[in-house]
C-alpha cells in the first residue's frame, strides 16, 4: 500500500525507473531500482550522480522499497518543482496505512497513528464490561432461587456454549484480516453476501438497540427499588426510562469521547460492586455480617433443587427456557474486541486471548455467584427480593445500590454509539435504499440521524416498564447474528478457499457448524414463535435487498460455495454417460446474427426460445461476426454486440449466456465449433435453433446451410429452424384462440411432440392456443383410424392435450424420401450402439432392438395392442426390402417438378 501511494504521487513525465536483480552473491535478496531523474533536481540537493544521460537526466542507485528512498526522490522533485507535494501529505506520513482488503491488497480508510493496544486493554476489558451487565445483579440471584444452582449452572454453560463457540469462529475470521465498521454485519456481509449480511445487520441493530433499552429499565428499576421510589404515580416507570433514554442520546451525541473517556470508571464500579455482594455473602453465611437480613434468611443449601412459581412481580409462569432466555443478554458483548482490531498491536493473538479469557472469567463469576447465594441465602428470600444483591453488599448497601445503577447507565451508554455507527455502516454499503439518509455525509462524521433514529427506536420497548418483557427478543437478534457468523466460519472452512489464511488455528469447521446450529436450535427451545418472527423478518428483509439488485465485488463466500457445487455437480453428472429421457431438457444454442450495430437481425429468436423456458434448460445465445481476433475494432464489436444481446435477452426475460464469436472461417465451420465448444461437460447444448435463410439467398449460401445443418446432425444436435416469425408473439403479448400445428412424421422418441407442450405452458400461450397434432401416414396398408386412436390413447399417457388428425401421403414421393432418411438413421444408431456396447458388453443385449424407435409415427403406433413387436419386425424387413430395390431420391438426382423441393433436391432431402 505505502508503494502504491508513492508511485500515485510521482507524475510519470518526471521519473522513470529500470530494474535487475541484485547479484546472487549478495546477502540481499530483491531488486535494485534505477531512477531516472532531473540532473538539477538531484544536484540541489547533493546526491553523488551517475553519468549524464545526455538528456538532462542522470542515473543513481536508490532503494525505492524503503523510506528513505522514496524520500529521497520526493524531496529531489520538489526542489526542481517538478513535483508538488500533497498538502495533505503530512498528515498522511503521521497515518497510520489503515485496513488492508485480504483478497484485493487495497489500502482503505488511514486511521489517525495512535498508540497500539494490547490484548488487557484492548479486547479483555472491553469484553467484559460489555458482558458484565444488569442481568447479574437483578435477575442471576431470582435463576437461582427458582432452577435451583444445579439448573441456574446448566443454564450458564448452555448459553455460554453458543458464545464460545462463536468466539472460536469471531477469531478465526478476525485474524484473516481486519474488522471494519459494522463489526459482525462486516463479517457476514463479506462472507456470505450482501442480502444474508444485511438481513442479519439489521437484526443485530435492533437487538443492539433493544439491549439499551434493557439497561435504562435497569437502572431505573434498581433506582426505585433501591431507595423504595415505586409507584410515585402512574406509568413512573416508563417516564423515568425515557427520560434517562433521552438524557444517555444527548451525552452520545454531544460526543462519543466522553463515554469512551467514563468506560474505564464504569467498569471499576461494576468490579467493586461485584467485589463488595461476594464479601457481604460470605461474611452473611459465616455469621460475620447481617446487612439487611436476619438470621431466618441464613440457610445453607436451601437453593440445590427447582422450585419454579410465578413471578411474584409480574405474574407470568416461569420454566427452564424462560430463565434461559432472561439469562441469554448477560452472555453477548462478545464482538468488543473484534471490533478494535484496527487499533490493536497484535490482532492475530490478543483477539482470541482477549475475548476467550473474557467468556471464561465471566462464566466462571456467574457460577460462582450463583453456588455463592445458592448455599448461603433462604430460597424465599432469593425469590421475593430482586434486589437481594443489595441487602448483602458489605460494608454497606448503597455501594452495590449506585454500582448497579452505574452500571447499567455505563453499558447503555457503550450500546447507544454501537448501534448508530452499525446502522451508518449498513447505510454507506447501499444495500438498502430506504437507510441512505441515515449514512453521514463524510465517513470520519458520527451518525447524527442515525442516532436519534436509534433513540426513537429504543424508547418504544421501555414502554414495556419491565425488562423481563424484552430480554426474549434481544437474545432472539443476538442468537441469530452469532449464528451466521459461526456460518461464516463454516462456509469459509469448508470451501478451503486460498484467501482465508487465519492466523488463530485452534477451531474446525465442524465446530462453527456446532456453533451455527446450537444458536438455532437454542433459538427455538426458548421461544420457537419469536424464532419464527425472528426467522420472518430475516426472510423478508432478504428478498428486499436482493430484489433491490444490489451488487457488491466483496468476493462473499457464498459465491465459492456456489462454485463447489456447480464442479462437483457438473463431474457427478459428467460420470454418468447416459442421460435419461425422463430428464432431458431442452440445452438450446441460439445461432443470432447480427447487424453493424450489434442488434440480432432475428430477434424473433430470442423471443422463442425464452417461450420455450418452462422446459427449464439451459440457454446459450451465439453471434458469429466476421473478423479477426487479432484486429481491435473486431473486438469491440464483439463487445458491443455483447452487452446488446444481453439486453435483449433481459427484455424477453431470457436467463442464459451469450457469446460473440469472430472468425474468419467458413460460417458452418463456426457454428459447429460453437455447437461443440458451448456450455461445459453435461451443460453442452443438445438442440441448435436458427434462422431460415432468406428467399433472396443464393446457391452457394444455400449449399452452405444445408453444409451445417449435415454436420449439426453428425454432431447429435436437435435442430430447430426459424421460418418468417415476423408475426411471433413477444412475452408482453397474449395469443388468443390460436392453435400450434404438430406434423409428427418420424417417431422421434417425442421430442417434436414435447416441444409445442413446452411453448403451451408459457404464459403467452397458455390458456389461449391448442395444439393440434397431424400423423403423416406414408404406407396405403397402414390403418387410419388404429393410427389415430393409438396416438390419443399415448397422449392421454403422457398427459398431453391435443387433437388427433392422420394424413395419408402415401401416395407421394415423400414416403420414398422418409424410407430413405429413416434406413439411413437407424444404420447410423446400429452403428453408435454397436460401440457403445463394446465399451460395455454387459449392454450388448439392451441395445440389439433399439434402432426399430426410428420408424414412422404410422409404422409405430398402427399396432399399438395388436402384436407391436411381431409388426414392428415385418415392417423393418419390409423397409430394408424396400430401401435395396427402390432408386432413392439421392441416386436418382433429382426429383418432382412443381413439389416445392427447391433446385438442390438430393441435398435438402438429406437434410
Amino acid at each position: 500500500a505505502e508503494r502504491a501511494l508513492f508511485f500515485a504521487q510521482v507524475p510519470s513525465s518526471a521519473i522513470m525507473f529500470s530494474s535487475k536483480p541484485k547479484n546472487r552473491n549478495s546477502s540481499q535478496q530483491g531488486t535494485e531500482m534505477t531512477a531516472m531523474v532531473p540532473a538539477s533536481s538531484t544536484k540541489q540537493v547533493g546526491f553523488a550522480l551517475g553519468d549524464d544521460d545526455g538528456e538532462g537526466r542522470t542515473s543513481m542507485q536508490v532503494n525505492l522499497f524503503s523510506t528513505s528512498g522514496r524520500a529521497t526522490v520526493i524531496e529531489a522533485l520538489c526542489k526542481d518543482g517538478t513535483f508538488k507535494p500533497n498538502p495533505n501529505r503530512a498528515e498522511a506520513e503521521g497515518a497510520d496505512a489503515g485496513d488492508i482488503d485480504i483478497e484485493s491488497g487495497i489500502a482503505t480508510k488511514a486511521v489517525p497513528k495512535t498508540e497500539k493496544l494490547g490484548t488487557m486493554f484492548g479486547v479483555f476489558l472491553p469484553c467484559m464490561q460489555n458482558i458484565l451487565g444488569v442481568i447479574l445483579f437483578l435477575r442471576l440471584p431470582f435463576i437461582t432461587a427458582q432452577a435451583g444452582t444445579i439448573q441456574a449452572t446448566a443454564i450458564v454453560l448452555i448459553c455460554v456454549m453458543s458464545t464460545m463457540l462463536t468466539g472460536l469462529s469471531l477469531s478465526a475470521i478476525a485474524t484473516n484480516g481486519k474488522i471494519q465498521a459494522g463489526g459482525p454485519y462486516y463479517v457476514i456481509s463479506r462472507n456470505l453476501g450482501v442480502e444474508i449480511g444485511g438481513a442479519l445487520g439489521i437484526l443485530f441493530y435492533l437487538g443492539t438497540t433493544i439491549a439499551a433499552s434493557m439497561y435504562v429499565l435497569g437502572a431505573v428499576e434498581a433506582f426505585q427499588t433501591g431507595f423504595d421510589m415505586k409507584d410515585q404515580f402512574f406509568f413512573d416507570t416508563q417516564i423515568e426510562s425515557l427520560i434517562l433514554m433521552f438524557c444517555i442520546s444527548s451525552v452520545v451525541y454531544i460526543g462519543v469521547k466522553y463515554v469512551n473517556m467514563s468506560s474505564t470508571v464504569f467498569l471499576a464500579v461494576v468490579f467493586v460492586s461485584i467485589f463488595c455482594l461476594s464479601l457481604g455473602v460470605v461474611l452473611f453465611k459465616l455469621e460475620k455480617f447481617d446487612g439487611e437480613l436476619s438470621d431466618s434468611d441464613r440457610v445453607s443449601m436451601d437453593n440445590i433443587g427447582s422450585n419454579y412459581q410465578p413471578d411474584p412481580d409480574t405474574g407470568v409462569d416461569v420454566s427452564f427456557f424462560s430463565l434461559l432466555a432472561l439469562f441469554y443478554p448477560s452472555v453477548t458483548g462478545i464482538m468488543a474486541g473484534s471490533n478494535r482490531s484496527a487499533v490493536l498491536a497484535d490482532p492475530g493473538r490478543s483477539i482470541p486471548t482477549g475475548t476467550l479469557g473474557a467468556i471464561s472469567c465471566t462464566t466462571f463469576l456467574y457460577i460462582f455467584t450463583i453456588w455463592l447465594f445458592g448455599t448461603s441465602l433462604a430460597n424465599d428470600t432469593m425469590m421475593n427480593d430482586k434486589l437481594i444483591v443489595t441487602a448483602v453488599a458489605y460494608p454497606h448497601e448503597i455501594i452495590v445500590k449506585l454500582g448497579i445503577i452505574m452500571s447499567c447507565i455505563g453499558a447503555g451508554l457503550q450500546s447507544m454509539p454501537g448501534a448508530p455507527r452499525l446502522l451508518a455502516a449498513i447505510a454507506e454499503d447501499d444495500s438498502i435504499p430506504f437507510l441512505r439518509p441515515f449514512a453521514p455525509a463524510n465517513p470520519s462524521d458520527e451518525p447524527s440521524r442515525a442516532l436519534w433514529l436509534t433513540w426513537f427506536i429504543a424508547s418504544l420497548p421501555v414502554l414495556a416498564g419491565n425488562l423481563d418483557f424484552i430480554t426474549p427478543i434481544i437474545t432472539l437478534f443476538f442468537l441469530l447474528m452469532y449464528a451466521g457468523v459461526n456460518f461464516s466460519c463454516f462456509v469459509l472452512s469448508i470451501l478451503k478457499a486460498p484467501g482465508f489464511r487465519p492466523s488463530f488455528k485452534y477451531f474446525h469447521w465442524s465446530t462453527s457448524l456446532l456453533g451455527s446450529v446450537w444458536c438455532l436450535g437454542l433459538g427455538l427451545v426458548i421461544s420457537w414463535y419469536v424464532t419464527f418472527v425472528a426467522l420472518f423478518l430475516f426472510v423478508m428483509l432478504y428478498v428486499y435487498i436482493r430484489a433491490q439488485g444490489a451488487v457488491k465485488d466483496w468476493g462473499d463466500a457464498l459465491r465459492g460455495l456456489r462454485y463447489g457445487i456447480a464442479r462437483d455437480e457438473l463431474i457427478a453428472l459428467a460420470v454418468k454417460d447416459n442421460f435419461h429421457a425422463k430428464n432431458w431438457r431442452p440445452q438450446m444454442l441460439v445461432l443470432a446474427d447480427t447487424d453493424a450495430s450489434g442488434n440480432p437481425l432475428k430477434p424473433q429468436l430470442i423471443s422463442l426460445v425464452g417461450q420455450l423456458k418452462k422446459g427449464r434448460g439451459l440457454t446459450m445465445v451465439a453471434s458469429i461476426i466476421k473478423g479477426d481476433v487479432l484486429d481491435p475494432e473486431v473486438c469491440e464489436h464483439a463487445r458491443d454486440a455483447h452487452a446488446i444481446l444481453k439486453l435483449h435477452m433481459k427484455e424477453e426475460s431470457v436467463p442464459g449466456f451469450v457469446e460473440v464469436i469472430p472468425s474468419n472461417a467458413a460460417r458452418s465451420e463456426a457454428i459447429w465449433g460453437a455447437a461443440i465448444h458451448s456450455g461445459l461437460g453435461p451443460l453442452s447444448p443438445n438442440a441448435v435453433m436458427m434462422a431460415w435463410p432468406d428467399e433472396e439467398s443464393d446457391t452457394s449460401d444455400s449449399e452452405e446451410f444445408v453444409r451445417t445443418l449435415k454436420g449439426l446432425t453428425n454432431l447429435d444436435k436437435a435442430i430447430f429452424l426459424l421460418k418468417g416469425g415476423d408475426d411471433l408473439p413477444c412475452v408482453l403479448d397474449r395469443v388468443k384462440d390460436t392453435t400450434i400445428d404438430v406434423w409428427w412424421v418420424v417417431h422421434d422418441g417425442g421430442l417434436l411432440l414435447l416441444v409445442p407442450f413446452l411453448l403451451s405452458q408459457h404464459r403467452v400461450w397458455r390458456g389461449g392456443a391448442r395444439i393440434r397434432l397431424f400423423a403423416v401416414l406414408t404406407d396405403p396398408k397402414e390403418n387410419p383410424v388404429q393410427v389415430q386412436k393409438s396416438l390419443e390413447k399415448h397422449l392421454l399417457d403422457v398427459r398431453i392435450t391435443a387433437t388427433v388428425t392422420t394424413v395419408d401421403l402415401s401416395d407421394t414421393s415423400i414416403a420414398g424420401d422418409m424410407r430413405s432418411v429413416y434406413s439411413k438413421t437407424a444404420d447410423m444408431v446400429r452403428r453408435r450402439e454397436l460401440l457403445r456396447a463394446l465399451d460395455n458388453p454387459s449392454t450388448m443385449s439392451q441395445a440389439a432392438g433399439r434402432h426399430t424407435a426410428h420408424r414412422t409415427v404410422a409404422e409405430v403406433f398402427a399396432g399399438m395392442g395388436t402384436g407391436l413387436s411381431e409388426r414392428l419386425g415385418a415392417k423393418e424387413a419390409d423397409i430394408k426390402k424396400a430401401t435395396a430395390t427402390e432408386e432413392s431420391p439421392m441416386q436418382r438426382g433429382g426429383g418432382k417438378k412443381g413439389k416445392g423441393w427447391g433446385k438442390n433436391v438430393d441435398e435438402s432431402r438429406m437434410a
